[in-house]
């Protein structure tokens, strides 16, 4: 086995970034959304295993314990979740159905173990917050002009834009990606600097709010002025968030004043409750989970529910509510989908998983890039309440990926040393550009 020591050469160095390349690579298909081939993502995927296998293999064997890094963590969490899901593809009573749409799950968990494996130095985990960051931001670039310039940069080509834009991603609801993913974004930022930070949101803020606008997702509005206060809160202080949250209330009535791209009417739906018909959906959720309340109907098998023939002799919907006509195949609240498809057993699995990853990192949370992450998965875990479902490949890839952010960062940032809040830069900083972290 060669040296690993900074002057030797380290076999196991090599492929540990070999598989590092390949996930950041394998993450920055996402923007592409469905005009990626599928192919792309397919060997992007065997490279990462093959890579890793060759580093287990030929890596040095203290590689980890040097850095300080427990390589089990997160792994029991993960493994009753799996376990839970995979029995409730066992008792689903539509089990070809339950198992079509669970293919996705062995990459997830791969996907999981390779994150794991590969954030051994302060600079994996800062290329793999770059990259998240730039997910985000390359969607939002190329959000806002489709929505104004009906072109758009990832394709090189114009599109026809309709009544909602959702950039490259199937739905425009799926644009609330963008918001959970900017605290990677900011703190990517920030390490370089606050004037960094500064800089990038006036260049890619803009973008950003047009974008959402434009997307007319309420709960990618609502997650994105949730993001912003949890972000201030925790890495410059209540006060900071406090102000946040006023600026953000002043935006919201400068967008309504001005009722840009009729969003004063898409804000006025909150008001619509008789018409909304996430309330319909929970309703039939709640109907499930009363029939089988252990295991559920079966993982992903909401839409064989939710349709009138199952439902009329077992629902009774309020009088004032308009019920939707459309079959839907998830619930829209990913607590309700936790009770209806994986019952008591699937949502206790759930909040483990959740719970430990969180609880791993609560002694960390100010520390900045804990508290983007954690920030991140707070924005998740709200957006999952309206809409998200782990049917969708992108939102099980990034709810397994920010738990192994977690993971990794419980075990300390290498390089940071003891934990210290960060505050914004004042005096000599703020004149020297305010270079912290």
């Amino acid at each position: 086995m060669c040296a690993s020591g900074p002057s030797g050469p380290d076999r196991g160095g090599v492929w540990i970034r070999i598989a590092e390349g390949c996930l950041l690579a394998y993450l920055l298909t996402l923007p592409a959304g469905m005009f990626m081939p599928d192919w792309v993502r397919d060997w992007l995927l065997y490279a990462m295993i093959g890579a890793s296998v060759f580093d287990a293999a030929l890596g040095p064997r203290d590689l980890a314990d040097r850095v300080g890094f427990r390589r089990w963590r997160g792994l029991v969490p993960v493994g009753v979740y799996l376990a839970v899901h995979a029995l409730t593809i066992v008792t689903s009573e539509h089990r070809e159905l339950s198992l079509r749409l669970s293919t996705f799950m062995p990459v997830v968990a791969i996907v999981f173990l390779i994150t794991r494996r590969v954030l051994l130095t302060r600079g994996a985990i800062d290329r793999l917050f770059g990259c998240l960051g730039l997910i985000a931001v390359v969607i939002s670039v190329d959000g806002a002009s489709r929505a104004l310039f009906s072109w758009s940069p990832l394709t090189m080509g114009s599109v026809r834009v309709f009544d909602r834009v959702s950039a490259s991603l199937p739905h425009p609801n799926d644009l609330v990606i963008v918001p959970v993913l900017l605290p990677f974004a900011w703190e990517w930022l920030r390490a370089r600097g606050w004037r960094w930070l500064v800089i990038g949101c006036v260049l890619i803020g803009p973008a950003v709010v047009v974008s959402l606008i434009a997307s007319k997702s309420r709960n990618a509005w609502l997650t994105m002025g949730g993001v912003v206060f949890v972000w201030a809160w925790l890495v410059v202080g209540w006060r900071v968030a406090l102000g946040a949250a006023g600026a953000i209330v002043c935006l919201v009535g400068g967008l309504l004043a001005l009722d840009l791209m009729g969003v004063r009417d898409r804000a006025s739906d909150f008001l619509r409750l008789r018409q909304d018909g996430r309330v319909g959906l929970w309703i039939v959720a709640w109907a499930m989970f009363r029939e089988s309340p252990v295991l559920g109907k079966g993982v992903f098998t909401f839409g064989e529910y939710y349709k009138p023939s199952w439902y009329g002799f077992r629902v009774t919907f309020p009088e004032w509510y308009e019920t939707e006509k459309r079959i839907i195949p998830w619930a829209h609240n990913l607590v309700l989908e936790m009770l209806s498809e994986r019952g008591l057993v699937g949502l206790a699995s759930f909040v483990y998983l959740i719970g430990s990853a969180v609880a791993s990192v609560r002694a960390r949370l100010r520390e900045p890039r804990v508290a983007a992450a954690a920030t991140a998965l707070a924005g998740f875990l709200g957006a999952s309440l309206v809409d998200l479902t782990l049917m969708k490949d992108w939102v099980a890839l990034m709810l397994f990926l920010l738990l192994a952010v977690l993971w990794r960062l419980a075990d300390g940032d290498p390089g940071d040393g003891e934990a210290k809040k960060v505050t914004a830069p004042t005096g000599v900083e703020a004149a020297a550009g305010g270079k912290l972290g």
